[in-house]
């Protein structure tokens, strides 16, 4: 439960900074790659919620730790270090 929870911190905070363009550009090239794939894929809702999961697509696809619940796209190992 922890760790989903931090996926879910992760991906909203992420989010919020690309609003305010403080994104970082590694997790914005990683999340319009993963989205990319969301966009075809039949599960996708018109909300822009995954309809596997329930996750919002704009943040969840932000979360490096985060990770397609049927498989599309894995978990993300980004170049920096916490």
């Amino acid at each position: 439960m922890k760790l989903e929870i931090k996926k879910i911190k992760e991906g909203f905070t992420n989010l919020v900074k690309e609003k305010l363009n403080m994104a970082d550009q590694e997790i914005e090239d990683m999340s319009r790659d993963r989205m990319s794939i969301c966009n075809l894929c039949p599960s996708k809702l018109k909300s822009g919620r995954c309809g596997e999961c329930g996750c919002v697509l704009a943040a969840k696809t932000r979360s490096p730790l985060s990770s397609c619940p049927i498989n599309k796209w894995n978990q993300y190992e980004t170049n920096k270090t916490e």
